[in-house]
């Protein structure tokens, strides 16, 4: 099942990325990003290097307005990446190698130079994984098959003809999701140098803009299933299923933004067997293993694609909780473009955290009406 989620993942991630590749006014760059690695909390046995050094490759396309979200989100840039991470232990940490498709919203638009904040999430391979007798001290990930995510602030100015330098600062992470044990991540913050050809940072023609998006109804059900697993606490145990199911409203005042609210319902078997297994009864292994929240969430549309970020809060509705710290989940959504009687498919891959600390990722699958 777990492949079958790397798979599922990979798939949407290229979908996300298919819709750069098909647009125009489109450059390749370069960058290199000197930096430190971060820990993300105490009891990590590792010593951080002195210095950690990424390669990034990539293409990046400027939006042009033909399509209709371009204007909405500021005619935003896609970009596809790969990078090359040295860690600067390859004893303990190793390398990673990544791809990652990502986003850049402009925050400052000039005639020369321009500030944009940076977004990409993809897939990692790190060649240290921790390992109780050959790699003890690298408690921080527990797994060669990560996610990675970038966040990038950066400033961009023409330096010569048809160039333009990139500078700024960048925090890369690498996690699994629990789906192997430990998972504290691994943090990499560093300033970023690039080149690249200058390509248009600007709103383009009108004559390139695609006609609006009409809202056909303003409010709707949406509901989801999704199935993840989990490593439970002891690095290289059993991985353990967790089903999810959430029902939902939502209210649409524009094209390319959604509101959610609703309630989840989570089926952690890992919470289940561990009681059982601690001589605890069958209602109270039940109990730990259920969760029932509230949630409310935002959408933002990108053509096909779509980002949804949802925040929910434990209730005591079915079993009392003793977890009270809020969670968050992160969507990844494919909005399959066919629709049955009104009704909407769309796949996705999700990611579910308790303020920093990764719950589990799944894949999902909804329809919206």
């Amino acid at each position: 099942m777990l492949k079958s989620i790397s798979y599922i993942s990979t798939a949407v991630l290229l979908l996300i990325a298919s819709n750069s590749w098909s647009q125009s006014t489109s450059t390749y760059f370069g960058e290199v990003m000197l930096g430190k690695v971060v820990k993300h909390r105490e009891g990590l046995l590792y010593d951080v290097p002195p210095v950690s050094t990424i390669f990034h490759l990539g293409k990046v396309t400027q939006t042009n307005g033909s399509k209709s979200w371009h204007e909405y989100w500021g005619y935003p840039r896609l970009e596809q990446s790969i990078h090359f991470n040295v860690f600067g232990d390859s004893e303990v940490l190793g390398y990673a190698i990544a791809a990652a498709p990502g986003v850049g919203f402009y925050i400052y638009r000039g005639k020369r130079s321009s500030i944009l904040l940076r977004m990409a999430a993809g897939f990692a391979y790190l060649t240290r994984e921790f390992n109780p007798l050959t790699n003890p001290t690298n408690n921080a990930i527990g797994s060669n098959f990560n996610n990675t995510t970038q966040f990038k602030l950066s400033y961009e100015t023409s330096i010569v003809k048809n160039f333009s330098l990139d500078i700024g600062l960048g925090l890369t992470h690498y996690s699994n999701g629990l789906s192997s044990s430990p998972n504290s991540g691994i943090n990499v913050i560093g300033l970023h140098l690039g080149v690249k050809p200058t390509i248009a940072n600007r709103k383009m023609s009108e004559n390139n803009s695609a006609a609006p998006e009409s809202i056909t109804k303003h409010w709707g059900l949406n509901g989801y299933i999704s199935y993840g697993v989990a490593e439970y606490v002891v690095p290289g145990g059993p991985k353990y299923p967790i089903k999810n199911y959430t029902l939902g409203i939502y209210y649409q005042a524009h094209p390319f933004i959604k509101w959610h609210a609703g309630i989840d319902y989570d089926y952690a078997l890992g919470d289940y067997e561990f009681a059982i297994r601690d001589f605890q009864s069958e209602e109270v292994a039940v109990g730990k293993a259920t969760s029932t929240a509230v949630f409310a969430a935002v959408e933002g549309i990108f053509g096909e694609i779509s980002f949804r970020y949802q925040m929910g809060y434990y209730l005591d509705i079915l079993y009392e909780r003793s977890e009270k710290v809020p969670y968050s989940k992160l969507n990844f959504i494919y909005n399959i473009p066919y629709k049955l009687y009104d009704v909407s498919p769309y796949i996705g891959v999700l990611l579910k955290t308790h303020v920093a600390v990764a719950d589990h990722v799944a894949i999902q699958v909804g329809l919206e009406w």
